[in-house]
């Protein structure tokens, strides 16, 4: 179904990365919460699994920090007409929340 020409006239270019933004901040927010967790079970399991509430917290403080020059550098694109996307750093990205997934599991399954 298409849109009116009115309402595509009226869409906001600077809602996407906002969008993006908070994507960003919702994983920020699992990493964090997992590592929690993972410390927690640390006393219990051992030191793979400080190792890891390290790791993930690592991770997480990265993506906070580059969360905000990212909102900025894909605002500035795209109001100036072209946004190529960020594909191997959303890979990377995705490779270390399936490794964060796949752990989670082997920890449940235990």
């Amino acid at each position: 179904m298409a849109r009116p020409v009115e309402a595509q006239a009226e869409r906001d270019p600077g809602l996407q990365p906002e969008r993006t933004s908070l994507a960003w901040g919702r994983t920020v927010l699992g990493y964090v919460v997992v590592a929690t967790v993972c410390l927690k079970l640390a006393a219990l399991e051992g030191a793979s699994v400080a190792v890891a509430a390290v790791a993930y917290l690592g991770i997480a403080i990265v993506v906070a920090l580059r969360r905000a020059r990212y909102y900025r550098r894909d605002l500035r694109r795209l109001q100036a007409g072209g946004t190529p996307p960020p594909v191997l750093e959303v890979l990377a990205l995705s490779a270390v929340t399936a490794a964060l997934a796949a752990h989670w599991l082997w920890l449940v399954r235990r």
